[in-house]
C-alpha cells in the first residue's frame, strides 16, 4: 500500500492537470461580462475615509510615573492628569484595592486620603503602611484599561516589630493550630483544621465556632477528632474556630484559627420598585454582601451613571454589620427622563477567571505539532493568557502567551499550537488574568509529543524533509502544467 505522502501526490497531480488547461479567455479576451465601474461605490469608500478623521480622540494618561521617598508624617502628591474621559470612569487603587472611583470614596480613610478635583491624589501624614509599589491610577476601558502606577517608600524609624505569639502553654504541656493562625480561602472550595498537643495524657479536644460548639450544625463542616474539614466553603464558615484541650483542669489550653472567606457579592435591594414624581427627590438603595470589598456601579439603559451626570448623587460603602455595606442613588430632581429601570453592579476581585479546564486536543494540519483547546469562564475581558508546557523530567518550562480572543459572554476558548515537540511525554498548565486578577493555575494536563508513524523523524530534520516534500511537490506540478502546454501546441 502507498504511502499517505504519495497518496497526497497523486491525488494533487490529477487536481493541477484541469487547473493547467487554458480557459477561452486565453484565446479571446472577452470583456462584456466585467462588471462596469461603480462612481456611488467610490464615493461611499471616501465617505467613510472621511469619517474616520472625526473619530472620537482615544482617553489617555498625560503624568508620569514616579517613585517617591519620604519621611513619615509627609504630605506625597499622586498626580495622574487625564484627557479625554468623558465617557470612562477613572479610579485610584493601591495593591489592587480600591481607594477612588472618580470622587466617591472606596476608603475608610478619606478624610487623610483624598483625591482632588484634577484627579491628583493627596496623602497627608504618611505612614509606613501607605508604602506600597503599586499605586495605579487607571482609566476603566474595556478590555484594556489605561493604568499609570506610581511607587511610594516611607522611611520611619526603625523599632521592633512584635513577634508572632508563641503556642499557647498549659500547664502540662502545648497546644497548636494547623495549618495557621489565619487561612483565607475563596468560595467553593474544602479546608482542613487542625489541633495539635503534647499534653499527657492526650486530652479531648473540643471544637467551637464563635462560641458555638461544633457539632454536626452544618452538614458541610465535618467533625473528625482533632480535625475539621469544611466542604464547599462560603461566606457563612467565616469566623473564629476555637480548639479546647479538656484536660480537666479548670483553664483548659486553647488556640484559635481565623477562616477568612472570600466570596462573589450578594445584592439586595430595599425596594425593587421606587414610586416618585417629577421634580421630587427619588432615592434607590442596594446592599451588598462580598469579601474583599466590592466595588458598585449604578447603571441605567447600559450606561454607566457618574456623579457628574445632571442632578444625580452617589453614596458608597456605608458599612453595616458583618461584610455588608449600603450604597445609594438620589436623583434630586426628578424628570420624565429619570423615570426606567436601573441597575446595581458589584464585582470584586473574586471576579477572576476561573480555572481552564482542556476540552480538546488535535494535530495541526502539517502533523508538525498538538493544538490544545481550553474552556474558562470569565465575568469581565480576558486581557492576558499564560501558557507553560515541558517535557517531563525537565527542569525549566517553556512559556508563551497565546493570543487573546473574544468570549461569548462569558465563556472563553483558548487554543494554542505546540510545534517541533520531540518524542516524549509532556505536561502543561494554563492561567488567565482579567482585571481583578490572574486565575488558578489550570490541572496539570499530559500530551505526548510523538508524531504519527509516518512523521517519525530524527531530531533536527523536520524542517528539512518537510521542505523537500514541498519543493518536490512544486516541481511536479510545473512539470505536469508544461506537459499540458506541450500537448495542446502539438
Amino acid at each position: 500500500m502507498l504511502p499517505p505522502r504519495i497518496l497526497g501526490l497523486l491525488v494533487l497531480l490529477l487536481a493541477v492537470q484541469g487547473l493547467c488547461k487554458p480557459t477561452k479567455s486565453t484565446e479571446e479576451p472577452d470583456y462584456e461580462d466585467d462588471t462596469p465601474f461603480d462612481d456611488e461605490e467610490e464615493e461611499d469608500e471616501d465617505e467613510e475615509v472621511d469619517n474616520t478623521g472625526t473619530a472620537e480622540a482615544p482617553p489617555q494618561i498625560l503624568s508620569q510615573a514616579m517613585s517617591i521617598r519620604v519621611k513619615a508624617g509627609s504630605t506625597v502628591k499622586l498626580p495622574c492628569q487625564v484627557t479625554h474621559t468623558e465617557n470612562y470612569v477613572v479610579a485610584w487603587l493601591k495593591d489592587d484595592k480600591y481607594l477612588y472611583v472618580e470622587s466617591v470614596a472606596h476608603t475608610e480613610d478619606y478624610k487623610r486620603i483624598v483625591r482632588l478635583p484634577d484627579n491628583t491624589l493627596v496623602i497627608s501624614n504618611a505612614s509606613v503602611a501607605d508604602t506600597s509599589n503599586n499605586y495605579k491610577c487607571s482609566i476603566l476601558r474595556k478590555p484594556d484599561p489605561i493604568d499609570l502606577i506610581h511607587r511610594l517608600l516611607v522611611d520611619e524609624r526603625p523599632h521592633q516589630e512584635p513577634a508572632t505569639p508563641p503556642p499557647q502553654h498549659s500547664h502540662k504541656g502545648i497546644i497548636r493550630v494547623i495549618p495557621s493562625r489565619k487561612v483565607e480561602v475563596s468560595q467553593g472550595h474544602s479546608i482542613r483544621l487542625g489541633c495539635e498537643t503534647d499534653i499527657q495524657p492526650p486530652p479531648e479536644i473540643k471544637w467551637f465556632i464563635e462560641n458555638k460548639k461544633v457539632d454536626g450544625y452544618d452538614p458541610d463542616v465535618i467533625l473528625d477528632g482533632n480535625y475539621i474539614t469544611i466542604h464547599r466553603v462560603n461566606e457563612s464558615h467565616s469566623g473564629m474556630y476555637q480548639c479546647l484541650a479538656e484536660d480537666g483542669s479548670k483553664m483548659p489550653a486553647m488556640e484559635a484559627i481565623t477562616v477568612v472567606v472570600h466570596y462573589k457579592p450578594k445584592i439586595e435591594v430595599e425596594r425593587s420598585i421606587v414610586y416618585s414624581g417629577e421634580r421630587m427627590e427619588s432615592e434607590l438603595t442596594c446592599i451588598v454582601s462580598a469579601y474583599p470589598e466590592a466595588i458598585v456601579t449604578w447603571h441605567k439603559d447600559g450606561k454607566i451613571l457618574t456623579h457628574k451626570k445632571g442632578s444625580i448623587v452617589m453614596h458608597h460603602g456605608i458599612t453595616m454589620k458583618g461584610n455588608k455595606t449600603k450604597h445609594v442613588l438620589k436623583i434630586l430632581h426628578t424628570l420624565v427622563r429619570d423615570f426606567g429601570e436601573y441597575k446595581c453592579r458589584a464585582q470584586n476581585t473574586v471576579g477572576v477567571p476561573s480555572q481552564a479546564m482542556v476540552y480538546g486536543a488535535e494535530m495541526t494540519d502539517d502533523d508538525a505539532g498538538i493544538i490544545l483547546k481550553w474552556r474558562l469562564e470569565s465575568y469581565s475581558p480576558i486581557s492576558e493568557y499564560k501558557l507553560q508546557y515541558r517535557r517531563k523530567g525537565d527542569q525549566e518550562w517553556t512559556v508563551v502567551e497565546p493570543e487573546v480572543k473574544d468570549g461569548k459572554e462569558n465563556q472563553f476558548l483558548v487554543e494554542y499550537p505546540i510545534r517541533e515537540l520531540q518524542p516524549g511525554s509532556y505536561e502543561t498548565i494554563l492561567k488567565a488574568r482579567n482585571a481583578f486578577g490572574w486565575s488558578l493555575d489550570s490541572k496539570p494536563h499530559t500530551f505526548t509529543g510523538d508524531y504519527p508513524p509516518d512523521l517519525a523523524l530524527k531530531e533536527g530534520n523536520s524542517a528539512t524533509v518537510r521542505s523537500s516534500e514541498t519543493l518536490l511537490a512544486l516541481i511536479l506540478v510545473v512539470l505536469s502544467c508544461a506537459f499540458t502546454s506541450l500537448q495542446l501546441f502539438t
